[in-house]
């Protein structure tokens, strides 16, 4: 089916360059009408803030109307299969995370989402994560929630926006790493997992630091530790789960925008220099303060993905994180 559906699309590409006349003359013309951005989980997570921020940028800067469309479920994969099957004109965008690279490994490459089936545009962002309990659970650091798990195996759950993404691969990984085991709970978005914890539903989440820090002030939840190789500034009290006796820990969650395969050289460019462009302006960092603004070139982001891959399949294999 999916293959019919690429066919069609592809052949429907074709007569729309036959009626304009060339790649040119549509990337020349884009954007005449409003852009959709299609993110893969429920509103309020870093991804759909940073596809809102992206969004408003383009929109001003094209004149045209930007459209974030929240597809949540599947793994990513439903709002990941609405673009590569859309027209490969500029007009339908994929807000990504981690998740990209990671599934096609957990699926074993039998997966329905590739990299092959997206025309990578611009790297936006990277943010880091923090190991968060609820404040219920009797550990103040690393090493006593790693012995209470030992004493409770089975017991501790953690919660995650769905497998392959970067919260989850950050759960598996450390589980892996400490030993112990550790039950993950599925969810569509940050939102849902973080009320999970709020409310001691999962004990333990790799929650993003600008959604968690909020949470962390009110007491509700204990910050202790953070996925980066180094301490973040954001908390700067908080020590690495490297430094808490796992050396070589490091995982960032990472944004990026991506059109279908195949959309013309022309309209890549040209969205790519405007999420450069945005990564600049002070608008854009004033509303993600805590994230690492990029804004690299469709090459660059198209090795990045590949490298992100090796690494993501390394994880897995360590980690032996699974899909479902």
């Amino acid at each position: 089916m999916a293959v019919t559906c690429s066919k069609v699309l592809w052949a429907g590409f074709h007569a729309l360059l036959a009626a304009t006349g060339s790649i040119s003359a549509i990337a020349a013309e884009y954007p005449v009408r409003p852009i959709r951005i299609v993110v893969p989980f429920t509103p309020g997570g870093g991804t759909d803030i940073i596809a809102r921020a992206v969004g408003q940028h383009i929109g001003n800067a094209f004149g045209q109307n930007v459209i974030v469309d929240n597809r949540a479920g599947g793994n990513t994969v439903i709002g990941s299969e609405i673009v590569a099957r859309a027209r490969p004109d500029g007009y339908t965008l994929l807000m990504q995370i981690n998740t990209l690279t990671a599934l096609p490994a957990m699926e074993g490459g039998k997966g329905t989402i590739s990299l092959d089936q997206f025309s990578p545009v611009s790297l936006v962002a990277a943010l880091p994560h923090v190991l968060v309990v609820h404040r219920s659970v009797p550990v103040a650091t690393v090493k006593e929630l790693v012995s209470l798990a030992q004493a409770t195996p089975g017991k501790l759950n953690y919660g995650t926006p769905g497998a392959g993404t970067p919260v989850h691969l950050a759960s598996a990984l450390f589980a892996s790493m400490a030993g112990i085991e550790l039950v993950h709970v599925p969810y569509k978005g940050a939102a849902e997992y973080t009320a999970a914890v709020l409310g001691n539903h999962v004990q333990i989440v790799f929650g993003s630091a600008p959604t968690a820090i909020p949470h962390l002030r009110t007491g509700v939840i204990k910050a202790l530790g953070v996925t980066t190789a180094k301490r973040i500034p954001q908390l700067p009290d908080v020590p690495t789960i490297a430094e808490s006796g796992f050396a070589g820990y490091d995982i960032v969650s990472w944004y990026g925008l991506l059109a279908p395969a195949r959309t013309p050289n022309e309209i890549v460019t040209r969205l790519s220099k405007e999420v450069a462009a945005a990564t600049k302006t002070k608008a854009f960092s004033d509303a993600l303060p805590d994230y690492q603004l990029i804004g690299n070139t469709p090459a660059a982001f198209a090795e990045f993905l590949r490298k992100d891959a090796d690494v993501s399949a390394r994880i897995i294999a360590q980690s032996g994180a699974k899909a479902n």
